[in-house]
Order: C-alpha cells, then sequence, then structure tokens
C-alpha cells in the first residue's frame, strides 16, 4: 500500500496521472483587507504559487524569506505568476509578524483551522502547490522547497 501511495504521491507531483483542478477557497486576508482567493478574481488566467507555512514551523523559518524573495525577483521581471501565502494552524498575530519578518509582499490568507491544505493533500507545513494558468495542480512541494526547484517550477509555469 505504502508503494502506491508514493506512486501516486510522485505521479500528482510530476502531473504525469493529468492535472486535478484545483480546489477553490475563499479565507480572510492575515491581517485584515481583500479576502484571498483561488481561483484568482480578477485578471486574466495566472498561474499561482501556494506556500502554505506557520510561524512555529522550524522548517518555514528559513524558506518563507526565500520564496519572499524569489516573489519580489519575480514581480520586478514582470513574469506572470502569482503568489500566494497560506499561514495554517496559526495564531494570526504570531503568523503576521512571522510573514512582515520574512518580507513577504504577496496576499497571505489566515487558515487558523487549516481547512485549505488538506483539499490539496497536504498534511504538513511547508508545503508548496504549483497551480497553472487554467487552473489545475502542476505540482507539489511537500516538505521545504529549495530555490533551485522554485525557480524550475517557475520557469515551466511561464514557459510557451
Amino acid at each position: 500500500m505504502l508503494g502506491v501511495g508514493l506512486w501516486l504521491g510522485l505521479t500528482v507531483a510530476d502531473g504525469g496521472a493529468g492535472p486535478r483542478v484545483a480546489a477553490s477557497f475563499t479565507i480572510p486576508r492575515l491581517g485584515g483587507g481583500t479576502a484571498v482567493s483561488v481561483p484568482l478574481r480578477h485578471g486574466p488566467p495566472t498561474p499561482v504559487v501556494l506556500t502554505f507555512f506557520a510561524s512555529w514551523c522550524t522548517p518555514c523559518q528559513t524558506e518563507l524569506p526565500m520564496v519572499a524573495r524569489v516573489a519580489r525577483q519575480e514581480m520586478a521581471t514582470n513574469r506572470r505568476v502569482a503568489f500566494i501565502g497560506i499561514d495554517g494552524n496559526d495564531d494570526p498575530s504570531s503568523g503576521l509578524a512571522f510573514a512582515r519578518r520574512s518580507g513577504v509582499a504577496f496576499p497571505v490568507g489566515a487558515d487558523h483551522d487549516s481547512v485549505v491544505a488538506p483539499r490539496y493533500l497536504l498534511v504538513g507545513y511547508p508545503d508548496t502547490v504549483f497551480i497553472d494558468g487554467t487552473g489545475h495542480v502542476a505540482g507539489t512541494v511537500q516538505g521545504p522547497v529549495s530555490r533551485r526547484v522554485l525557480q524550475r517550477w517557475l520557469t515551466r509555469l511561464t514557459a510557451g
């Protein structure tokens, strides 16, 4: 059974079994303001990088600042990729302070009860989900994503 689970996970991560439609959600924005939604509510179809984190998560302490830097670089190059953070299973004030300290400039949803992560078949933090411009999950990285892997996914999402 474990082998089947590993095979399915790898297939989903590679998009080999055919992409599944990204789960829709709308959650409050961390710190207030416009709610955070997938699919995006405005503009043309856009690839999305969903990064799931929590302030108490040790690997997130390194990963989120790196993701924030890459997101700022992407915005500067005008590549059409939206970054969205999901602060899950966390105290809102701790999550907001952590996101600010990490240099996050993209929208972050407050998912205190962790209802969004299971909809993407995620069970821990950090995790990253890559959604293509058609609204399908192109891949998932469970655990910390490296800068190199993140850059590869961004290239893949914006190719063609």
